[in-house]
């Protein structure tokens, strides 16, 4: 991995922050949850499908630099503390930890911020902070993505029995495991028990790699324009 570039802010020395930021870097802050995904997916689910898009996106862009922050681990999960395995944030919480993290980051003269978030349970109150608190309240430009939202119709196409929904712990996350963190995924126990949205039976590894591609291809271009406005 020696011919990759360094794209992961805890990586970083604090002399290489000062010239990113005086590069123009564009600065994503993968979030998801620490919640229960099935019988057969670990419950990191949600934040490495974020942060490995986030880095592959980075990678792909060689014109400025782009910087992977620290993920955020947990969010709004309420709704899964009835199965074991479940940390979540209040919703107080999450406003003040995600304000806290932004204004961090842009202390440091980053001017554009890009909140990648891979959990359902949090799309609502994160728009809600970057388009209304971090941007009226805080004055800082964060952009809100929920990245399987930033590719409509390549999730329909890969899609075979889901209708192209992320769902949860069903065809499409169970492909996206099976890509990304195989080792992890109990190949047995792909199955819809209680508290799985969608049908893992129709998970592959190979949907997976093609989500995963056309999500980081996607981020890399939303970069480059987010980058570009003034």
């Amino acid at each position: 991995m020696s011919d990759r570039k360094k794209v992961f802010w805890q990586e970083m020395r604090r002399t290489e922050f000062e010239e990113a930021a005086a590069a123009g870097a564009v600065v994503v802050i993968p979030m998801g949850s620490t919640e229960q995904h099935g019988l057969h997916l670990p419950v990191n689910t949600d934040i490495y499908n974020a942060q490995s898009i986030a880095a592959r996106a980075a990678q792909m862009v060689e014109e400025f630099p782009v910087i992977v922050a620290p993920p955020i681990w947990s969010g709004l999960s309420p709704h899964h503390m009835r199965f074991p395995g479940t940390i979540t944030l209040s919703f107080e919480t999450v406003v003040n930890f995600l304000t806290d993290v932004c204004s961090s980051i842009a202390a440091h003269g980053f001017k554009k911020i890009i909140l990648l978030n891979g959990h359902g349970g949090n799309v609502a109150i994160v728009n809600a902070i970057c388009n209304l608190k971090l941007k009226y309240e805080d004055e800082l430009q964060v952009l809100p993505l929920t990245y399987w939202q930033t590719i409509p119709e390549a999730m329909n196409e890969i899609s075979e029995v889901d209708g192209g929904s992320i769902g949860h712990a069903g065809e499409m996350e169970t492909s996206l495991e099976l890509f990304l963190q195989e080792e992890l995924v109990d190949k047995s126990q792909m199955v819809a028990a209680p508290g799985v949205g969608g049908d893992p039976t129709a998970g592959t590894k190979e949907k997976g790699e093609r989500i995963v591609e056309a999500a980081s291809k996607k981020l890399a271009e939303i970069i480059r324009e987010y980058r570009a406005q003034d």
